[in-house]
């Protein structure tokens, strides 16, 4: 892109109303004024100036542009940045490079087009969609699906209108039958990208004939390895989670469901790269595959690339759907309040190990128990971050012990302590360890952490800590207090462990604004 390409997104853009969404800004003379989202303070040292377009944090001296902020703040790369301003502010970028790309975006943009009025006109496809998948016309329309029925019809179009070197170089054409269209009689879905153009297609039949599934190949634009169906939606900052389920019919029957903010691998292989770079964009990703065995076995497949891979953070988590149930066929037997809750309590990395090694951990073969272990120490010798290596080797040396605990029945220091393992007392714990932790911020969370509806043991804790005599002490001395009161449930490292992996803001790596987080957990626990 060209340097005047970024001047215009930086002066089409509103600044303050792109860190607004982050930082809490109030307007004081010329400028804008929030707490600085680089450390914690209580007096606003962050600066706006919209005429500039500049940023300019006086505690810290980070500034910059609002590119500069999404790459800072947000985690952004360069052009992931660029890309998203540009597409808000209506903004094309142009390449110097990019000819055939544009060319690739034009053909697949009309080729959308007529695929979707071919659709409306052939009502075997649309039958199907609406009786066989329950789609509506609006569901239909919003996704721009299409059809290639009466393809000879539809490759004639296409060769008026392009070049047959352009057809294939889109991936439309095949490359040995110039002349024949690559998609014959299938229902067609555009794959749309952040900008909003057409990188490519995936394509089904309504019969039993083979492949059921193709997408495009692979092109300029079209790298399926790196492309999420619907991604589109990462524009929509409003929703920090997103659900990755198998394929894009899934997405579409979520999305009409209430499901809005569900993404698809194209094809059986995911990407872990691709879903490790999300969440450092600040994203959690609830991995939602189906329940046969294919859908268990590859969320074990992406399981261990994410142990191996040395850039895996805290944000991936799994839900295990029922047996031989997709989130297609669960919607359609009035299971939606089920499968919400599964979305709603997704098990972490550390649990749907547990989950892997139940079937050995509960046999009475000593062989299978034998077997789990073997498995499980190979899990975690896997493990390539060394962080998430320390944690899973204390959270299952903890399990252990817990296990051999209950086994002799020992009254130790741990079973003393009977905090429930439910999600309340674990969300309760989760703003107790934040305010106690968090030196700097108990005065913001003081109102809150004061009014919440906590359980006996909780309220127990909560009533010491915040007394005014504490309100200066480090979090060693306040856990020393708790302590000698039989009331530090942070000794219980199993409890503490999975807590701090449930609710992030509660861990000392979380880099994020805690303090949504910190409400809506507060809202939880006060219904």
């Amino acid at each position: 892109m060209t340097d005047d390409n970024i001047k215009e997104v930086i002066n089409r853009t509103s600044i303050v109303e792109v860190i607004n969404s982050t930082v809490s800004l109030k307007k004081k003379g010329n400028n804008y004024f929030g707490l600085s989202p680089f450390k914690s303070e209580k007096t606003p040292s962050f600066s706006v100036n919209e005429e500039k377009k500049i940023f300019h944090c006086f505690s810290t001296g980070e500034h910059g542009n609002v590119i500069d902020f999404l790459i800072k703040v947000k985690g952004y790369s360069f052009k992931d940045a660029l890309h998203e301003l540009a597409n808000k502010a209506g903004v094309e970028l142009s390449y110097k490079s990019s000819k055939i790309n544009n060319m690739i975006y034009e053909v697949n943009n009309f080729a959308a087009d007529l695929f979707h009025k071919n659709l409306l006109n052939f009502k075997p496809h649309i039958d199907y969609l609406k009786s066989k998948r329950k789609f509506s016309e609006d569901i239909i329309n919003h996704f721009l699906m299409g059809s290639t029925a009466n393809f000879s019809t539809i490759q004639k179009k296409l060769l008026s209108e392009f070049a047959v070197t352009d057809l294939v170089a889109a991936g439309l054409f095949n490359k040995n039958q110039n002349s024949k269209l690559f998609f014959m009689n299938r229902i067609m879905v555009p794959i749309i990208n952040l900008q909003n153009r057409t990188l490519g297609f995936g394509a089904r039949v309504i019969d039993q004939s083979l492949p059921k599934y193709i997408n495009t190949s692979e092109t300029k634009v079209f790298k399926k390895k790196q492309i999420l169906f619907n991604e589109k939606i990462l524009n929509k900052h409003t929703n920090k989670t997103l659900i990755l389920v198998e394929g894009y019919f899934d997405v579409i029957k979520l999305y009409q469901n209430g499901f809005q903010n569900c993404i698809a691998p194209l094809g059986t292989a995911i990407n872990q790269d691709k879903l490790i770079e999300l969440t450092k964009k600040g994203f959690e990703i609830i991995v939602c595959l189906d329940g046969d065995t294919a859908g268990r076995n590859a969320s074990i497949r992406l399981m261990n690339n994410l142990l191996a891979s040395e850039n895996f953070e805290l944000g991936i988590k799994f839900v295990l759907l029922p047996k031989d149930y997709d989130p297609d066929l669960l919607l359609d037997s009035n299971l939606k309040d089920q499968l919400n809750k599964l979305i709603e309590h997704p098990l972490n990395i550390e649990q749907l190990i547990e989950k892997y090694l139940e079937k050995y951990n509960n046999s009475k073969n000593i062989d299978e128990k034998f077997k789990g272990s073997k498995i499980l120490k190979s899990l975690l010798s896997s493990v390539a971050n060394k962080d998430l290596k320390k944690i899973l080797n204390d959270y299952f040396r903890d399990v252990k012990k817990s296990q051999n605990i209950k086994q002799n029945k020992s009254t130790s220091a741990v079973t003393q302590i009977e905090f429930k393992n439910d999600l309340k007392s674990k969300f309760s714990a989760a703003l107790i360890i934040f305010f106690i932790e968090n030196l700097d911020s108990r005065e913001k969370v003081f109102d809150l952490i004061a009014t919440a509806k906590f359980d006996k043991k909780f309220k127990e804790i909560r009533d010491q800590i915040i007394k005014k005599t504490l309100f200066k002490s480090t979090s060693a001395e306040i856990y020393d207090l708790l302590d000698s009161k039989g009331l530090n449930f942070t000794k219980n490292l199993l409890f503490s462990n999975e807590v701090r992996r449930l609710c992030r803001f509660a861990s000392p790596s979380f880099k994020g604004d805690p303090y949504n987080e910190i409400e809506k957990t507060i809202n939880f626990i006060n219904i």
